[in-house]
């Protein structure tokens, strides 16, 4: 039986809180979509979709901590609910992700999506002054 704390990398004794923050850094990571479809990424992203679904229902958790050190004869299968493509799609995870850091702000995805014209600007006339100041050490040491 695997082990679903250590794939979602979080103690046995991790709140649900923990749960959610580390499957929601590691289905972006891992998502199939983010990796070119890669067959690696899939199989990981499923690895941690099951671990997730196991540790954030409280009933299934316990279960699973009741029974998790004994060695059954064959481990069950885990089939992937019919809404998985909607459910754990790369934009959902990604909606759901900046919906929860709303009021927070910051984030993965401020740089990319927020930035704006001023931030280009600011950033081209860095490098001019740089520039300037190493062709002024350059011309008069």
């Amino acid at each position: 039986m695997p082990n679903y704390y250590d794939i979602l990398g979080v103690s046995p004794d991790a709140s649900s809180e923990e749960i959610k923050k580390s499957f929601r850094h590691l289905a972006l990571k891992y998502h199939p979509d983010k990796n070119k479809n890669s067959e690696e990424s899939r199989q990981k992203f499923i690895k941690i979709v099951e671990a997730y679904e196991v540790l954030s229902d409280e009933q299934a958790r316990r279960n699973y901590d009741g029974h998790s050190f004994r060695v059954p004869r064959q481990a069950p299968g885990w089939t992937p609910p019919a809404d998985f493509q909607t459910v754990y799609s790369y934009e959902e995870i990604k909606r759901k992700y900046r919906q929860s850091r709303n009021n927070i702000g910051g984030g993965m995805w401020d740089i990319s999506e927020k930035a704006s014209s001023g931030m280009w600007k600011a950033t081209i006339l860095l490098f001019a002054c740089l520039a300037a100041v190493v062709i002024y050490i350059l011309l008069f040491s």
